[in-house]
């Protein structure tokens, strides 16, 4: 019964947001994130979204590229449903872009200066096409997240991530169930990264099935609801324990950095050192507690758990510990193999059919998402990703500052969000991650938007102080 459940989940969520979508048209794109969530939540195991494409292989047998496409539908639909709704539009045209759009569109920009020299480069051109349109679905994803982000409102917008956090707490409860209790849910176990047996006990580690936005939902959780709920509680410890039953060190100390920055971060908008301390100190009983109860009744789990932070002791360049100095060691590889001539754009869209050493690439992003954007736009492109990072950091933070209510709220669960995804870059794909390439840059695209309109309420008030004549 339960596995038939499983198969037909995804169906049900489909659903879920179709219905929704007729009441708030922003909630047909909860769609693209269901693809995005992809095997935490069963999606993998849906054909209804490729039924279309069989007669277009590219799209067919990409996932990326199928997201994207659907992206594009789905957005199609969206402008035409919200026309219906003259109140969603309130943020009609952009006057002008932010920094951060202008370092999207120099990324553009670097991305067509690379497939222009692959193409003049190159003889054989096998999969270059597919991979250009995965590079150029990064910034295509952005600017419909943009837009859509400024057509609705905000307390619709509010309603449509919570969704999003219940259907990633949701993949977090199958996560523990097939980690924690090892009961297979999965059609596959072929993606464990590691099984090992540790005091008697199996142990096994997948990315595989890990749902992939456990910080945003932690700093939604976080951001949006000051007086929290037994509920609010509950989901934000069902996401804490996903990421525990991980054993990924890097994970964990995030969701830790989280917690702390959400509270200085606080305080210091509201002047209350004390508060902080206070609301620290809190949190860090309520951590002893859940840990207290998950290694009594996972005793084996949080001993390999802790042993995995022994390791950081050991010696510090080896494949085996994979710690920071190593990945660091594998993406100057990276750097140190790049020609010269291609150090400033980078490689753009080559594939293995044009140079093998794509694979060592593809090896090094795996473990730090930096290696695949030096390699394929160069430092020029690192330099705008760095730019595009600081300057939504900034302007999150401003716009917590300067702003009260959902606005100030969503600023605050952006600037986690975005804390969180600088320092996953350094342990994981993160932007870089296959099959997730259109929706990679969401959350840049939601606070552009809430720039502009903040920009544009802002400017409105100043005309309507400013003395007549």
């Amino acid at each position: 019964m339960i596995y038939l459940f499983l198969k037909f989940l995804p169906y049900i969520l489909v659903l879920y947001f179709v219905y929704r979508a007729l009441k708030d048209p922003i909630f047909i794109l909860g769609i693209p994130f269901l693809m995005f969530l992809r095997s935490s939540i069963f999606f993998e195991s849906v054909e209804l979204f490729r039924i279309p494409f069989r007669s277009f292989q590219s799209i067919d047998r990409n996932p990326d590229i199928t997201l994207l496409v659907w992206m594009i539908i789905f957005w199609i639909i969206f402008r035409i449903r919200s026309e219906d709704f003259p109140t969603l539009n309130n943020i009609k045209h952009f006057s002008k872009f932010s920094i951060i759009d202008y370092s999207v569109a120099g990324l553009i920009i670097i991305s067509l200066i690379g497939f222009g020299m692959v193409i003049n480069e190159y003889y054989i051109l096998n999969e270059v096409y597919d991979k250009i349109i995965i590079l150029l679905a990064l910034f295509v994803g952005f600017f419909i997240i943009k837009d859509v982000t400024g057509r609705v409102e905000i307390n619709v917008l509010k309603k449509f991530f919570y969704n999003i956090v219940l259907v990633n707490s949701l993949a977090s409860c199958f996560y523990f169930i097939h980690q924690g209790l090892h009961i297979n849910l999965y059609a596959s176990t072929n993606n464990e990264y590691l099984v090992t047996v540790f005091e008697g006990q199996v142990i096994t580690r997948t990315f595989w099935f890990m749902p992939v936005l456990w910080f945003f939902s932690i700093s939604y959780l976080l951001a949006m609801n000051r007086n929290k709920t037994i509920l609010d509680y509950l989901l934000i410890s069902i996401n804490i324990i996903g990421i525990y039953i991980s054993y990924t060190r890097s994970f964990l100390m995030i969701a830790i950095l989280l917690f702390i920055a959400y509270y200085f971060l606080i305080g210091y908008k509201e002047k209350s050192l004390g508060k902080t301390v206070k609301n620290i100190f809190l949190a860090s009983i309520a951590a002893v507690g859940i840990f207290t109860v998950v290694s009594n009744f996972l005793p084996a789990s949080t001993n390999y758990f802790l042993s995995r932070f022994e390791e950081l002791d050991d010696q510090p360049a080896t494949a085996q510990n994979n710690n920071l100095v190593y990945r660091f060691y594998k993406i100057d590889r990276v750097i140190a193999r790049m020609s010269t001539d291609k150090k400033l754009f980078g490689y753009g869209p080559v594939t293995e059919k044009q140079t093998p050493f794509v694979k060592v690439v593809d090896g090094a992003t795996a473990d730090m998402g930096w290696a695949e954007v030096v390699f394929r736009w160069g430092f020029l492109g690192l330099a705008l990703f760095i730019l595009l990072y600081v300057s939504s950091l900034i302007k999150a933070f401003f716009l917590f500052l300067r702003t009260e209510g959902i606005v100030s709220q969503l600023a605050l669960m952006l600037l986690l969000t975005i804390i969180s995804q600088v320092i996953e870059g350094f342990t994981s794909f993160t932007i870089m991650s296959p099959s997730r390439f259109a929706l990679a840059l969401w959350y840049f695209g939601v606070l552009s938007a809430l720039i502009m309109a903040y920009d544009k309420k802002k400017k409105e008030s100043q005309e309507n102080l400013a003395p007549e004549g």
